[in-house]
Order: C-alpha cells, then sequence, then structure tokens
C-alpha cells in the first residue's frame, strides 16, 4: 500500500479511538434518515448502511430527480445500468456521523418537496 493510504487509515484508528461516539452517531443519522425517507414512501431496499439507496425507476426519472435534488443542496449519485436493472434506477444517500439532525431534516424535506413536484417514483 502506498504510505499516504496507511498514513490516512492510521489516522482513522486513532479518530475512533478518541471518539468512540462518533461509530454511534454515525448509525444514528443513517437509521434516522433511512426511516424518513421510508416514511414518505420511498423504497430504501433492503439498506442497512450509511450508504441508502432510494430507488427511482428509469434513467430520466433518476435524473429529474438528481437534479432536483441537487438544485435544492442535496448531493446524491446517480445509480444506473448495468449496475442495477433499466427499471430499479437509483439515487445514493451517503449519511456521516457529522451531519446534523438539522441537516437529515434538510434532506428529508427535499426528497418530500421533489417528490411532490415530480410525482412519486
Amino acid at each position: 500500500m502506498p504510505p499516504s493510504a496507511v498514513a490516512t487509515v492510521l489516522a482513522c484508528i486513532d479518530i475512533l479511538e478518541r471518539e468512540p461516539e462518533l461509530k454511534d452517531r454515525l448509525w444514528e443519522n443513517a437509521d434516522y434518515l433511512r426511516e424518513g425517507l421510508q416514511s414518505l414512501g420511498f423504497d430504501t431496499v433492503t439498506s442497512e448502511t450509511p450508504i441508502i439507496p432510494v430507488v427511482t425507476g428509469s434513467m430520466e426519472r433518476t435524473f429529474e430527480f438528481w437534479r432536483a435534488l441537487f438544485d435544492a443542496g442535496v448531493f446524491t449519485n446517480p445509480v444506473l445500468p448495468p449496475a442495477v436493472p433499466e427499471s430499479h434506477c437509483r439515487l445514493r444517500t451517503s449519511v456521516m456521523a457529522t451531519h446534523t439532525r438539522n441537516q437529515l431534516d434538510q434532506v428529508i424535506e427535499a426528497f418530500t418537496q421533489v417528490r411532490r413536484r415530480l410525482g412519486a417514483p
């Protein structure tokens, strides 16, 4: 491994040892966002990680949702064929321990507004 990669991993381990509460906060944040999206009727597949997919359907629909969320200040990654079937495209969200509850609420609100404007995926 390159020395820079080893140094990065060692620094991450140091942070986790100094601040073990970050791991708990990460899982709390992931659960909060996942449950918020699911309560709105979004399909998050079987995600149990801080990377939460939101099924949006076709490629065209996925890009519409992606752009509207981006314009609302929410960054997601589109997942398209061949990674997923053509009718099961999705947006991938990634949660961090350092996200605040307010930020997660803003993400949920952005998904709510985009869904109202574009309709359910």
